[in-house]
């Protein structure tokens, strides 16, 4: 009978602690954010699959060039996919130079020349990044939710890409778009990790930026400096006119901490 009573006061803590281990085991977003920051790595025990959703070239070294890096040291694939030409010609945006002396043809339209000349930088940049990309060659301001949010779910589908970065919204079309986008595929795979960076947060000419949460981290990512400050280049040797819009020459974006909200 002794030996019974035992037996019970020893199990009985056992079986409660196995009960509620998970209940205690849980870590909540702000935890899993705050750990990311300081640890420098994303799941550093598991790689997984990042996408990155890029409205526009540059947009990915602007906001995420260090992030990029970062996750990638960690042995995840991360694959960048390219929304936009960034094409348009306006009094506001940026004319180029063909730096890089690519093939452009003679008859080629103004916005057609910007189109090849940024896509070529962007190419450049991933080569820089190490990343795998795909371009779809929207026209400057034509990008809706719908074709983000379809082409996030064709990466988590038929790639199995679990994690999804892309920008914040603010006073650019195209970045909402992808904002909004990536609202709908939270709302139709909520289980999956969805993250925002904001591409003017240093930037005091722009408009206020508008995520979907309010949790989120600013991350160091001087150890990065040196490829960021390289994709940098790129993009500023094609640049003719360097005003407020765009200051690639004074290194502002490349020694900053990066900004990014976790949704979940």
């Amino acid at each position: 009978m002794k030996k019974t009573k035992i037996i019970l006061l020893l199990t009985i803590p056992l079986i409660l602690f196995i009960a509620l281990y998970p209940i205690f085991s849980v870590n909540d977003t702000n935890r899993s954010a705050v750990n990311e920051s300081q640890n420098g790595t994303a799941n550093a025990s598991s790689p997984e699959k990042v996408a990155f959703i890029i409205p526009h070239p540059d947009d990915e070294t602007i906001g995420v060039g260090g992030t990029i890096q970062r996750i990638m040291e960690n042995g995840s694939t991360v694959h960048c996919e390219l929304m936009t030409a960034g094409d348009a010609i306006t009094a506001e945006l940026l004319a180029v130079t063909n730096y890089y002396n690519i093939e452009i043809p003679s008859n080629a339209t103004a916005d057609y020349r910007k189109k090849l000349i940024r896509e070529d930088s962007f190419k450049r940049v991933m080569a820089i990044l190490g990343c795998s990309y795909n371009i779809h060659s929207f026209n400057d301001g034509a990008l809706n939710s719908d074709v983000v949010f379809t082409t996030m779910e064709n990466l988590y589908l038929k790639e199995g890409y679990t994690v999804f970065y892309t920008t914040t919204g603010d006073g650019n079309r195209d970045h909402l778009a992808c904002q909004q986008g990536m609202q709908k595929m939270k709302e139709k795979y909520p289980d999956l990790k969805y993250r925002q960076f904001p591409i003017y947060y240093y930037h005091y000419n722009r408009a206020t930026t508008t995520a979907l949460t309010k949790n989120y981290a600013d991350i160091n990512v001087n150890k990065y400096a040196a490829k960021k400050k390289s994709a940098f280049q790129v993009y500023y040797n094609i640049h003719t006119i360097l005003n407020t819009f765009y200051p690639y020459s004074s290194g502002l974006y490349s020694i900053g901490p990066e900004r990014i909200y976790y949704l979940n």
